[in-house]
């Protein structure tokens, strides 16, 4: 029978010969699984270590996982993940394209009969506020990742009986030649960079976009196509910059660029963190972004309508948001650029850091659903044809892959900031609902998912004898309880304590088929929830978003009273949140009224032109393109003195052109 380490030291020789990377779980005792692994971690090795407490005996970088983002822009020999701490998705994912080939992805987690039942970290800090706690797990999540490994030929190793599995010491083919990494450009790379450098000559205003998965020489690429476009423009003034989530993502550029002997790496390339892009940057200076798909997309906005030559680099499937998202809405704004900046697209396909059909990424890819996309991408919309709103149930979802692969896979293509964590939420989260607008009845096979609502229960939050004053020590601001947004903001606010006591559901994502937006879909999906959760007892609707122009109008266009917008920037969308809400039983009716009352009398103390300023993105274009309320558009333009009164009836094309000119006049 093979022994532990010569099952290891066959493990690894094989990954490397063949340019892969090895997955071990690893399910007992935290004790058992670090002595199991102590020889494998070498020292002089680069061993990243996700876990809260690392024993002494252990040689490695210990990092948190509660920041993904700072897991970027390094390489490992070897990755330990510590799940006896919590399975933290965004993390699991991030710190896995770190992993050079012929390293091992070491998961060390409870036995396997206890792990779906665990009670971790990463579920206890996203489950809501309740006044009966209740056990918080992963069930669904990690019997998927377990069932996940099976199939991908990760190995699983039990304390129970601690098989050690079979390896033949002899290689899979062993008269071909071992996988080396690459010493040149990739193929794909070569095409890619052949490709800018000649807009380089042609243009000297561009706008490239290269998209890739993990692992495939983006930030590398960065780096040779900065030098190419500096050997073109020397001693011309101009300077190159790079921002990206933080430096240590973008090292692989610096790394490319300091490989040149003639370049001078100290004074080629300046790292920028993303907030100072726009007061460094000058208009006919080079920006990198990498990571793009991670930082706001407003501030991408900006800057491709203010410099005049930018390259980006994306993640297309990645823990930081899935670059379908951020393709669709950020090409979408590119489109819309002067013709005189030369736009381009590009996509990297072949791995550079290990070959193709690596086990640990297909594991976490089809695990995750990172490669799901939906099956109605090219239907028409004249294909539609008996709309049809059902609930679907976390354990339909765990059931059936195909269909979470459907509800994600739409996420992913609608939300450019949707993650792996959120399928956790999906899959385990309590109070999580879930509705789908399908193309026909459920009995029919052809049954086509045409948009998704998430939603998550809200209230009410009540005084007990373990918290008598939480309801007080909200109002005046002493208490934040997770979750429960909108009863919370209502209180602390408006002042609106009665908003504690009811029940309601805030709409987390709500998406159609990019395909088959403008269809009046979300409409209908909305419609049919309300009458559903009016049946179940429900208090009111809300939901909280990105105050642009168009998901404002649509919330508009649906009814639902804008009863907050935010002071300050999301630094996800880069735009001020604005919060809606719906009433659905008399409470609630009564609670949405007095909401909006109060939100248009806070309206009043503002100046005009910060007012304007805030009302333009958000209520009064919305009213304009998208046929919002007339009644909330003459309640704000009712508040200035210097709007010409009076009001028509109804609102009709004249007086749209009216509101129009006098919005540009305030400008």
């Amino acid at each position: 029978m093979q022994s532990w380490l010569g099952f290891l030291n066959t493990l690894s020789r094989k990954a490397l010969h063949q340019g892969h990377r090895q997955v071990i779980i690893l399910a007992g005792e935290a004790s058992w699984a670090w002595r199991k692994i102590e020889n494998q971690l070498k020292i002089g090795e680069e061993n990243s270590i996700i876990s809260e407490n690392m024993p002494s005996f252990i040689h490695g970088n210990r990092l948190k996982s509660s920041k993904p983002n700072n897991l970027l822009g390094y390489e490992s020999d070897n990755i330990v993940f510590n799940c006896h701490d919590g399975l933290f998705p965004d993390a699991l994912t991030a710190i896995s394209g770190t992993l050079k080939a012929g390293g091992i992805f070491f998961v060390l987690c409870p036995k396997l009969h206890d792990w779906p039942n665990f009670s971790d970290t990463f579920s206890k800090k996203r489950a809501s506020y309740s006044d009966t706690p209740e056990i918080i797990n992963s069930s669904q999540m990690v019997q998927r990742l377990l069932a996940k490994a099976k199939q991908h030929t990760c190995y699983v190793i039990e304390q129970i009986n601690e098989t050690v599995p079979e390896i033949s010491t002899e290689l899979n083919h062993p008269k071909n030649a071992a996988w080396a990494l690459p010493t040149a450009l990739t193929h794909d790379q070569n095409s890619v960079f052949t490709r800018i450098c000649h807009g380089f000559s042609e243009h000297s205003h561009f706008c490239h976009v290269i998209s890739a998965d993990r692992g495939r020489g983006k930030s590398y690429l960065l780096g040779k196509l900065i030098r190419a476009h500096q050997n073109l423009n020397e001693d011309n003034g101009i300077k190159y910059y790079i921002t990206a989530p933080n430096k240590a993502a973008s090292q692989a550029a610096f790394t490319s660029l300091a490989q040149d002997s003639n370049s001078n790496c100290s004074h080629a390339l300046t790292f920028i963190p993303p907030e100072e892009v726009l007061g460094i940057v000058r208009e006919n200076d080079v920006l990198v972004i990498d990571e793009a798909a991670s930082l706001p997309i407003g501030l991408l906005i900006k800057c491709s309508n203010k410099l005049n030559k930018l390259i980006f680099a994306s993640t297309t499937h990645g823990y930081e948001g899935t670059g379908k998202g951020f393709q669709i809405r950020f090409f979408k704004h590119l489109s819309s650029l002067t013709p005189q900046k030369m736009i381009e697209h590009h996509t990297l396909t072949t791995p550079v850091r290990y070959s193709a059909n690596d086990p640990l990424e297909n594991w976490l890819f089809d695990a995750f659903c990172l490669n799901s996309e939906p099956a109605g991408l090219e239907m028409d919309a004249t294909k539609i044809s008996q709309p049809h709103v059902r609930a679907i149930s976390q354990q339909q979802l765990s059931q059936n892959n195909q269909l979470l692969e459907e509800v994600f896979g739409l996420l992913i293509q609608a939300h450019y900031q949707t993650r792996p964590s959120d399928l956790r939420d999906i899959l385990d989260a309590k109070g999580f609902k879930i509705f789908g607008l399908f193309n026909q009845p459920e009995t029919n096979t052809q049954n086509t998912l045409l948009a998704i609502c998430l939603l998550a229960s809200e209230g009410p939050i009540r005084n007990s004898s373990t918290n008598p004053t939480i309801q007080e020590d909200i109002l005046n601001g002493l208490r934040r309880p997770k979750g429960h947004l909108t009863p919370q903001v209502l209180t602390h606010h408006m002042g609106l304590q009665e908003a504690l006591k009811l029940k309601g559901a805030r709409i987390i994502r709500i998406a159609t088929l990019p395909n088959l937006q403008q269809q009046n879909l979300g409409s209908t999906l909305l419609s049919a929830i309300k009458e559903q959760l009016s049946g179940q007892q429900y208090d009111y609707l809300g939901s909280s978003y990105a105050n642009t122009e168009d998901v404002s109008g649509f919330w508009q266009k649906n009814g639902y009273s804008c009863v907050r917008i935010g002071s300050k920037l999301d630094s996800a969308s880069g735009t001020h949140s604005a919060l809606v809400i719906k009433g659905l039983s008399r409470e609630g009716i009564t609670l949405e009224q007095e909401a909006r009352n109060a939100f248009i009398e806070s309206q009043k103390d503002i100046k005009l032109r910060s007012d304007l300023t805030e009302l333009e993105d958000s209520v009064l274009n919305s009213f304009l393109v998208h046929r919002g309320s007339y009644e909330t558009a003459k309640q704000i333009l009712s508040r200035f003195d210097n709007w010409p009164l009076p009001f028509p009836k109804k609102a009709n094309a004249e007086f749209k052109q009216r509101v129009f000119n006098w919005l540009e006049e305030q400008k």
